[in-house]
């Protein structure tokens, strides 16, 4: 992050929001993230036809995550025979597959 957790990063002009967390001090969700790298790059192919190598990599590694968590809930919704506890697990990969929720550890060491 670029403003270190301040929100505010100095300029020759004063103060500004920090273009990475948008002046609240922390890191939007990977969701958030995502989306709005997406955004850009839906503009900048408006702008100039050609994708830039790291950009088209990027795309490819969240399209390989996306076909990994479908497999993943293909595969589970398989197995659904009025069972809650698998429902949820879909919901739980579906959710990691778009990074809808942060993960934490549920067992934190100490």
């Amino acid at each position: 992050m670029s403003c270190n957790g301040a929100g505010e990063l100095p300029t020759d002009y004063g103060l500004r929001d920090c273009p990475d967390c948008g002046g609240s001090g922390s890191l939007p969700s990977r969701a958030v993230l995502t989306d709005w790298r997406c955004r850009d790059l839906e503009q900048r192919l408006h702008d100039e036809p050609a994708l830039p190598r790291q950009d088209a990599l990027w795309l490819l590694a969240e399209l390989q995550r996306a076909r990994t968590a479908l497999n993943a809930v293909i595969g589970l919704a398989h197995d659904i025979q009025d069972d809650a506890q698998l429902a949820f697990r879909i919901r739980m990969e579906a959710s990691r597959a778009i990074g809808l929720y942060e993960q934490t550890d549920p067992h934190p060491p100490g």
